[in-house]
């Protein structure tokens, strides 16, 4: 049986992933914080290796018992809490250092590295920037990897619905930065799973970068229109300017831990978020990794949000 290491098992996308890994029979290791979560959420058939991500003696334990044929490094952060040393450089670029510098000594058959849509060497946002440092990084390491960029992911535990969800029973008004005219093309959870198992198994998918898209573009407003009618919520959808929006984000880090929202998240918004943008890489990663066409955003929302519904009651 063929052994997979992953990062970011119990998180929204991981707990995808390592179901589709159990599915096809993989012999499944999460080096995670906390082996007790892993416990709580897999009943069986998932070993956890608890692990320091900044401390490669603890890493290097963690491999050597895990002896891993594939490696999945999903965590990631969308906003930094620097009261506890949750920051982009840490999280996005240090962690995933230490753990290719390591694995140059197991030799893997393949990593699989979870990047974002938006990521390029001239995004403004120190969230992207991290993200780049680490492709960069990985690129020159001489591991064999595929490098996959998901648009925003939707699925039951997408943070966009319990926030949305928490904030509207009792305010029933919501900023749109820069009049909610950001374009996403929204992918379903299931088919990023499908995506990081098929490019862990691909030879064709080595040492490449693929982005992750569902096949349709809306806007961030339509977005949120969409999930208030799912909801049957009256909600004012009132358009904010992002420069002011960026000051608030300033204003709210230095008050609240971990903030809201932050004013690197309106940098993020430097260009739409759809796939095709970026010429060097294959903007059709579902269609050409799963061999099946993406799953439709209006399916995908409604299966998302009757799922979150279950959770709320």
């Amino acid at each position: 049986m063929e052994r997979v290491a992953i990062t970011g098992a119990t998180g929204f996308v991981g707990r995808y992933v390592v179901k589709e890994l159990l599915n096809k029979g993989y012999q499944v290791y999460a080096l995670v914080r906390n082996a007790k979560k892993v416990r709580e959420i897999f009943p069986e058939g998932v070993d956890a290796l608890e692990v320091d991500f900044s401390d490669k003696d603890s890493l290097r334990k963690a491999l050597e018992k895990a002896q891993p044929h594939y490696v999945i490094h999903l965590i990631g952060i969308l906003t930094e809490d620097r009261r506890s040393g949750s920051t982009f450089q840490r999280v996005h670029y240090l962690y995933a250092k230490n753990l290719y510098e390591l694995l140059r000594e197991l030799s893997p058959k393949r990593v699989v590295h979870m990047s974002s849509l938006g990521t390029h060497k001239d995004a403004p946002s120190l969230y992207h920037q991290t993200k780049f440092m680490a492709e960069e990084f990985l690129k020159t390491s001489g591991l064999k990897h595929t490098i996959l960029r998901p648009s925003i992911v939707l699925g039951p535990e997408q943070k966009l619905f319990a926030d949305m969800w928490n904030i509207t029973k009792y305010l029933r008004v919501v900023a749109l930065p820069g009049g909610g005219g950001y374009l996403f093309q929204p992918v379903d959870v299931r088919d990023v799973a499908c995506a990081f198992v098929s490019a862990m198994e691909k030879e064709e998918a080595v040492n490449k970068t693929y982005e992750l898209c569902g096949p349709d573009r809306v806007s961030f407003k339509e977005l949120l229109e969409d999930i208030f009618s799912h909801w049957n919520r009256k909600v004012l959808l009132l358009p904010v300017p992002k420069v002011f929006m960026y000051v608030a984000g300033k204003v709210a880090e230095r008050v609240l831990s971990p903030p809201p929202f932050s004013s690197d998240q309106m940098l993020m918004m430097w260009r739409d978020n759809i796939c095709g943008l970026d010429k060097d890489v294959e903007p059709e990663g579902v269609r050409k990794l799963c061999n099946k066409e993406p799953i439709p955003y209006e399916e995908s929302l409604e299966w998302s949000l009757r799922e979150f519904a279950k959770r709320m009651v």
